[in-house]
């Protein structure tokens, strides 16, 4: 049998071509994958080095913070002072403006000293100023009251020293808090769902990490108060590393361009009157504080869930709790 030389010159040529193809496909498909883990890895790299940045600027910020609230709290006692005895020289200046103006009215003095004193009363306006005065003390000592609250917040803020820590019962304190909120609770008509499963304990400050649950709490209950359907769900679990606290809200939302603000001091989407912009700020302090995490998601129009990471005890046992 003879053998066709162009035949085996073809074949050889076509396994050659299939191993050439083959070896661009591997090669195309291992680009493929490496480019894709390059991305993956340019994202991560950047949402960590978006984390460090905010970080560092919060931990600036923080120092910040405990400087201006020494400073302004300085003159802020003194200030307090003053008004607390201002009011009181007040209630002796109405009590003696009341008691003259009973003398003129029952004719105690002449007609010609009436008619000077009603002259200055009218001049200047002391009627006037005798009712209005009451109103602009008390409207300072509410601006007093708030100036207070914020410097408490900024000390608070910049606190990141792990005083008074304890072992403590996250579910317990979820449950505290819920009792010290229950009268705002009922107001708002808000629907709460307690899903708390066994966790460990975990050293802590509890009264700052109350704080924080009881902060959320507040803001998840304001964020409903439009909503058709307010229900808020507050749930835990753990292992034996960590515990996580997550609580998700039926409320309005949060705009996606905002979203990665919330957690900066001042920065608030409430009205004046209802917010300083502080209480998300002091949240991620204190948690990072307590080496956990605190992360948020939230669809505008349906709701916002907040997921608390805290690390656990050693060899501490879960604790069984009721739910509701």
């Amino acid at each position: 049998m003879t053998v066709n030389p162009y035949k085996i010159a073809y074949q050889r040529e076509k396994k050659a071509r299939l191993e050439a193809e083959q070896l661009l496909e591997d090669k195309a498909r291992s680009l493929y994958i490496t480019n894709q883990e390059l991305i993956d890895s340019n994202k991560e790299l950047k949402k960590h080095q978006a984390i460090m940045l905010r970080n560092e600027k919060l931990a600036t910020i923080g120092t910040l913070s405990a400087g201006i609230a020494h400073e302004i709290n300085n003159p802020l006692a003194f200030i307090s002072s003053n008004l607390e005895m201002l009011n009181t020289y007040w209630a002796s200046c109405t009590d003696l403006f009341s008691e003259l103006q009973r003398l003129i009215q029952s004719g105690a003095f002449s007609d010609d000293i009436i008619l000077h004193l009603n002259t200055l009363i009218e001049r200047y306006d002391m009627v006037f100023i005798h009712e209005d005065t009451p109103e602009l003390l008390a409207d300072t000592v509410d601006g007093l009251v708030r100036v207070k609250e914020i410097v408490q917040n900024l000390r608070s803020f910049a606190r990141s020293q792990p005083t008074d820590y304890i072992e403590a019962d996250i579910n317990q304190g979820i449950q505290n808090t819920l009792k010290i909120l229950n009268s705002q609770i009922i107001d708002a008509r808000v629907s709460i769902r307690l899903d708390l499963q066994p966790i460990s304990s975990v050293m802590c400050n509890s009264g700052e990490i109350n704080q924080v649950l009881l902060s959320l709490i507040v803001n998840a209950t304001q964020a409903m108060e439009e909503s058709p359907t307010k229900k808020l769900t507050i749930s835990s679990r753990g292992n034996a590393e960590q515990v996580e606290i997550i609580l998700s809200d039926t409320g309005c939302g949060i705009p996606q361009d905002k979203i990665d603000d919330i957690f900066s001091p001042f920065f608030t989407t409430k009205d004046v009157d209802k917010g300083t912009g502080m209480g998300l700020s002091i949240a991620h302090s204190i948690i990072g504080g307590h080496g956990g995490e605190i992360d948020v998601t939230s669809k505008q129009g349906q709701g916002t869930t907040f997921t608390i990471k805290l690390p656990t005890m050693v060899n501490s046992q879960p604790r069984e709790v009721k739910n509701t």
